[in-house]
């Protein structure tokens, strides 16, 4: 007679993400949907960032998208951010066809979570809350505080911005 011996796999499903902060909000995208990272042109870091831009990088034509005024922030804040925007980077990623890139703060890190961990973001912020453009949320433990990652939806985030024009 031959025993089935089954091997309880407790293994779990990890998931890298490159966090990065837009005006106070942290944000996630996976590892694998991000092109790269580049420092802010020149050419946008003189310019008066609108929220959505189009700027020549290599050989490509990346559409960039400034999330800071969508945020809900006050002009008084949006200045703040700016004047320390020394540091500001692009996290560049694709949208179907199109190449976008996000301004973001700080130069973004990278994390690995347990896919388990991600959580649905609640109906009120689905639904014409500045967080609307994030699908899902990440809360980690920090000490005896809690940090929240959302994950940005790209599709959600291109859209709002070319809503925001017209």
């Amino acid at each position: 007679m031959t025993q089935v011996i089954e091997h309880s796999q407790t293994t779990r499903q990890m998931m890298r993400l490159v966090v990065f902060t837009i005006a106070g909000y942290r944000f996630g995208l996976p590892l694998e949907s991000i092109l790269r990272v580049v420092n802010v042109p020149e050419e946008l870091k003189s310019s008066a960032s609108g929220t959505l831009e189009v700027v020549p990088v290599g050989e490509y034509t990346l559409t960039v998208l400034n999330l800071r005024s969508q945020l809900s922030m006050t002009q008084g804040q949006a200045q703040a951010v700016s004047t320390r925007s020394q540091a500001e980077f692009l996290v560049v990623t694709q949208v179907e066809t199109e190449l976008c890139a996000l301004r973001v703060d700080a130069p973004p890190d990278l994390i690995e979570i347990d896919a388990a961990a991600i959580r649905q973001l609640p109906a009120p912020y689905r639904q014409g809350h500045p967080l609307s453009i994030a699908s899902h949320v990440v809360v980690l433990p920090q000490g005896k505080a809690t940090l929240a990652i959302f994950l940005l939806e790209m599709k959600r985030v291109l859209a709002l911005s070319e809503n925001s024009l017209g």
